[in-house]
């Protein structure tokens, strides 16, 4: 007979079903490393080609702590699942948007300049698309969810107390290594953390900061709880310290959805106008500098010069819009493009807008594909919202304002960093994991040797999943 406990673990007191597998400590101790290994870029590129890297490609095969913790993940996950067949398991998702775009990637490599860059994409998103599939079929309960969300937390901080080292060394301009960590700051005190360029920073942590303030709504824990508060405060920070105005829009949005949001509901608490004047306070003095050094001043054209990227992509896309050049090939397929008269005295580089450069590369199919793992999560999202979850309904708001936020984003940035292709992934991955936990209906199922039926088990779990709102 299946029952229910009440559990506390990691800030909640919410019930658990036992047929619902929790991750043991050494998984969990390996996706806390994946959050935070992202950020960091503990890697490694083999069969490197610079002359390709200095125009924004993935130049080589990146093998990092985040494919070794992978690697285990799948061993132990597998292995569990063998040892245990009578184990429910939620029906797997494959995510067929992800899966189509990874084909597509592959398949491009066919009609590529270079084909080698076309499988280093492949290579990259492969590693996404493993992540995305462990988060959104192995998690199984709330309390494995706000642990991912404490793991990103975990990664903001790491992120901005490099950051913050950066600034007791006095760096402008220039470099440093703590360890195998790269750490930079730009001119006009632009800091990058590890990540090498500021917008990507800034992207990264904006993109992270919007579910971890949010879950200040449902964090029960109290230790846990000011933890992300420290954390939040810090990626509001950290983010704009980077000075990427991409980012700074990105949170702006974000923040604005999420409100319009609990503010439809009623659902703002009474302690939000003061974490909203904290924010304000602790931002301060860095907003200053983000005003002073981005927004008073010119950017030297920086903003322009993606207008003519972006005509140059237009223009390779109108010769080949089916089929594409190949995916990490639009440096090499707008050469021709680019040296024409009008664009000749222009910056070259591939295209700052994610949707051309998908577009450029894999042709109009990959570009759908690509559309449709975004709307995909959109989806999620929205009905892990209007499920009026009292814990994680917030959850799902908080990564629809990330895909909108990110969305506008990608109109005016590459978005094919390692960072910034994971993290977006890790986020999809955490959003469907939530999403089969509050319909367990649509995905419950049991093997072959239980003893009763699945819809009777995921009546059951639907009971188990939504606790009542006395207990919360």
């Amino acid at each position: 007979m299946l029952s229910c406990s009440r559990s506390s673990t990691v800030g909640l007191d919410v019930p658990r079903c036992p047929a619902a597998a929790e991750l043991s400590w050494l998984e969990r101790v390996a996706v806390l490393a994946i959050a935070v290994e992202i950020p960091l870029g503990i890697d490694k590129y083999y069969a490197y080609h610079e002359q390709d890297a200095e125009f924004g490609a993935v130049a080589g095969l990146g093998i990092s702590l985040t494919s070794f913790a992978l690697i285990f993940l799948y061993v132990r996950w597998f292995a569990d699942a063998s040892l245990h067949r009578r184990r429910m398991f939620f029906r797997p998702l494959f995510g067929v948007p992800m899966l189509i775009y990874l084909v597509v990637t592959l398949l491009s490599a066919l009609s590529a300049v270079k084909p080698i860059l076309s499988l280093f994409d492949f290579a990259l998103l492969f590693h996404a698309y493993a992540l995305f599939i462990f988060l959104a079929n192995r998690i199984q309960t709330r309390q494995d969810i706000v642990f991912c969300i404490v793991a990103l937390a975990t990664a903001i901080v790491v992120q901005v107390l490099l950051m913050f080292y950066a600034v007791a060394l006095g760096l402008d301009g220039d470099r440093t290594y703590l360890g195998p960590l790269l750490i930079q700051v730009w001119e006009g005190k632009r800091y990058a953390g590890s990540m090498h360029a500021p917008n990507l920073a800034g992207s990264t942590l904006a993109a992270i900061w919007l579910p971890v303030s949010a879950s200040l709504l449902f964090l029960r824990n109290r230790r846990v709880w000011w933890f992300v508060l420290a954390a939040t405060m810090m990626g509001l920070v950290g983010i704009l310290m980077t000075q990427s105005r991409g980012a700074v829009l990105t949170t702006f949005i974000g923040v604005v959805v999420i409100t319009a949001g609990l503010m439809s509901r009623r659902w703002v608490p009474r302690w939000a106008p003061v974490l909203a004047v904290l924010c304000c306070f602790v931002s301060l003095y860095p907003l200053f500098h983000f005003y002073q050094n981005r927004l008073s001043v010119d950017d030297g054209g920086s903003a322009a010069s993606r207008k003519h990227l972006s005509l140059i992509a237009l223009e390779a896309i109108s010769q080949r819009p089916i089929m594409g050049y190949g995916a990490g090939n639009c440096h090499l397929a707008c050469r021709d493009f680019a040296d024409q008269a009008e664009y000749r005295a222009e910056w070259y580089y591939t295209t700052h807008c994610k949707y051309l450069l998908v577009w450029v590369e894999t042709g109009i199919v990959g570009l759908l594909a690509f559309l449709m793992i975004l709307a995909t999560g959109f989806w999620q999202g929205v009905n892990v919202w209007r499920s009026r979850d009292p814990i994680f309904s917030v959850l799902g708001l908080a990564v629809i304002a990330s895909i909108v936020g990110g969305m506008l984003h990608m109109a005016v940035d590459l978005f094919n960093s390692r960072a910034q292709v994971q993290i977006l992934w890790f986020l999809l991955g955490l959003n469907a994991a939530t999403f089969k936990i509050l319909y367990p209906n649509r995905f419950a199922q049991l093997s072959r040797s239980a003893p009763f039926s699945a819809t009777r088990l995921a009546t059951r779990l639907e009971s188990c999943s939504v606790p009542s709102t006395g207990s919360s």
